[in-house]
């Protein structure tokens, strides 16, 4: 062998040597030196730290009856979706969950950073898509079934306005909530209505944390860890559930019975029930309602509601806005009265018909009342006597004092989004207002005006001027019972107006449901009741049938406003609605509790 092919293979055995000195020296760091970070690794390949859902917090009325619970149910979620299968997996839950391919990419996309997450597709699913999933689970990798709680509205369409529901989270509510220090995942469900919404953070609760082991197929072959999640605050809303049940019955009966006699404007309403004393909404009601547990699972059901021309889904107690015609009278008398214009005796002559502003102004009365003081004026609704109020006022003034009753801006309610400030038939709001206009605005026309300020309005007219903010919310509590929040009448203005005007006002109110008055059958209820009709026009349409008012009279635990939209018509409707509406709702809540000796005989009458 020569020397240069002997050097050579020195050489090449050098390397080799070399490249077997480096690769061993590797191997020890990784396997000695390294090994409990490699080992973490591994186990980190196979581990997963899944989000354990909090239970939401419970709604309940204001007498503990549940509104709002939990069940159990089920979620579809996508845990490391292999890529080379996604298309075939995306492909088939499309189908199985009824969602579009796009949908599923987005949410996938949008969750893009939390690799070691599940990202959540749908929720309460049947088991029947389930069952489906299980059956498949080997083609279907990274595909998990989560347990869950759901959201359950125990009378399913009772106060819905006021509840709210919940439904996904947007992108754009997770941005807000980020920017306050609040975290959400994309696949969260959040409060989006009601006071599901309002109250979503005492409600939402803290999620938990569960570690386990997965297998290839993305199913737990092992818990290791649990951290288990702290449920949301339960909250006690103000509402009188039979209440609330009564007015929305009684709103369904009076419409249903104007469309089965075929006038087909009527189809909408609402009512307002505050308690004068502190503020608190004891029933809201918006005509016509959904069923909050089915209208976003069902797609058809869904679309139909957003396509209804009575607006179903929209509130209309607060964000309804209307003339209110008569109920508005007793506004301009009580501020006649405080601004030294007339008193208690003071006349006016209504010969059906009178002439203002020179003559250009003709204005009518629907009777001719001979000559009326205040509390027959109240009574009998005569337009002549407030037409003439408002003219001695004039627009200024009036609408001085009808921002002073709240009108024209919100009433303060925190507890419910969405609510309209109204606005006041004046110069001061209307850029077209003319001096003609006033005549209408002293009777209530013109003016847009909501339900729940209207009856704040009355609860004003009951309490002798104390404008209390409404509210839902009396109390939220842990779930371990500590007292999270409780609310207190708050007083927003106080009209400090003679004690005597107040009185002469109230006792026109009261002249109005005897005989006399304009609504003589409430003298028939079970507690005397204190109140004012009113018909506001809305061309083209019906007029609007109103009612507000205070009961019991002597001393006012509930004040309240009704609205029946276009339902005085001609001929046949040429009538009140929103009496019979109130009627049922004061002769059900008001309905003397039987005697229960007069129960028992009639027990021993029964045949065995």
């Amino acid at each position: 062998m020569n020397k240069s092919l002997l050097r050579r293979l020195r050489v090449f055995s050098a390397v080799v040597l070399l490249i077997v000195l480096v690769l061993s020296a590797r191997l020890a760091w990784l396997q000695i030196y390294q090994y409990e970070h490699y080992v973490e690794r591994a186990e980190n390949n196979r581990e997963r730290q899944l989000p354990i859902s909090a239970p939401r917090g419970e709604i309940f009325d204001a007498n503990g009856e549940l509104l709002a619970a939990n069940r159990a149910g089920f979620a579809v979620s996508i845990l490391d979706i292999n890529l080379r299968e996604a298309d075939f997996v995306i492909e088939y839950l499309s189908e199985l969950l009824d969602m579009s391919e796009e949908d599923i990419r987005d949410k996938v996309y949008n969750e893009r950073f939390r690799s070691f997450a599940p990202i959540r597709l749908a929720n309460n699913v049947s088991p029947e898509v389930v069952a489906k999933i299980e059956e498949r689970r080997m083609d279907l990798p990274g595909v998990i079934i989560e347990t869950q709680p759901v959201r359950e509205y125990v009378h399913d369409s009772l106060a819905a306005h006021v509840l709210g529901y919940v439904g996904p989270i947007s992108q754009d509510q997770i941005r807000a909530a980020q920017a306050q220090g609040i975290i959400y995942r994309g696949t969260d469900d959040i409060g989006r209505g009601g006071v599901e919404a309002t109250w979503e953070q005492y409600l939402r609760g803290e999620e938990g944390k569960l570690l386990v082991e997965t297998n290839r197929y993305g199913r737990r072959t092992r818990v290791l860890e649990q951290e288990e999640p702290v449920p949301g605050d339960s909250i006690y809303l103000t509402l009188d559930s039979r209440l609330q049940d009564i007015a929305e019955r009684a709103l369904d009966d009076v419409i249903s019975g104007l469309i089965e006699e075929g006038h087909d404007q009527a189809g909408r309403g609402a009512v307002v029930i505050l308690d004068p004393n502190s503020g608190a909404i004891l029933a809201m009601a918006s005509y016509p309602d959904y069923n909050i547990n089915t209208f976003r699972a069902d797609r058809e059901e869904f679309d139909a509601l957003n396509k209804d021309s009575n607006e179903p889904l929209y509130n209309k107690a607060i964000m309804g806005g209307y003339a209110v015609g008569s109920t508005f009278k007793m506004l301009p008398g009580i501020a006649a009265l405080e601004e030294g214009l007339i008193n208690e005796r003071s006349t006016v002559t209504c010969r059906g018909v009178a002439f203002y502003f020179n003559g250009s102004r003709r204005a009518t009365c629907h009777s001719v009342h001979g000559t009326l003081s205040i509390v027959p004026a109240i009574a009998k609704s005569c337009n002549i006597f407030f037409y003439e109020m408002g003219y001695r006022l004039g627009i200024d003034r009036l609408t001085e004092y009808s921002e002073a009753f709240g009108f024209g801006s919100p009433t303060g309610l925190a507890d419910l989004r969405g609510e309209i400030s109204g606005l006041i038939n004046s110069r001061k709001y209307r850029s077209d207002y003319q001096a003609g206009d006033l005549m209408g605005s002293a009777i209530g026309q013109g003016h847009v005006i909501t339900p729940l300020q209207l009856a704040n309005y009355i609860a004003m007219l009951a309490n002798s001027g104390t404008h209390y903010r409404p509210y839902l919310v009396q109390q939220a509590v842990s779930h371990n019972g500590e007292v999270t929040f409780t609310a207190e009448p708050e007083v927003l203005n106080q009209l400090e107006y003679s004690d005597s005007h107040w009185d002469t006002t109230r006792r026109g109110m009261e002249a109005v449901t005897v005989a006399g008055g304009t609504a003589p059958s409430m003298a028939r209820l079970p507690v005397k009741v204190a109140g004012k009709t009113g018909t506001a026009q809305d061309p083209p349409f019906f007029a609007h049938s109103t009612f507000v008012g205070y009961a019991p009279a002597e001393n006012p635990e509930i004040a309240f406003a009704v609205i029946v939209e276009n339902a005085v018509g001609q001929s046949v409707f040429r009538r009140s609605a929103a009496v019979p509406v109130v009627s049922q709702i004061i002769s059900e809540y008001y309905a003397p509790e039987p005697d229960p000796e007069d129960a028992e005989e009639v027990n021993e009458e029964v045949p065995e």
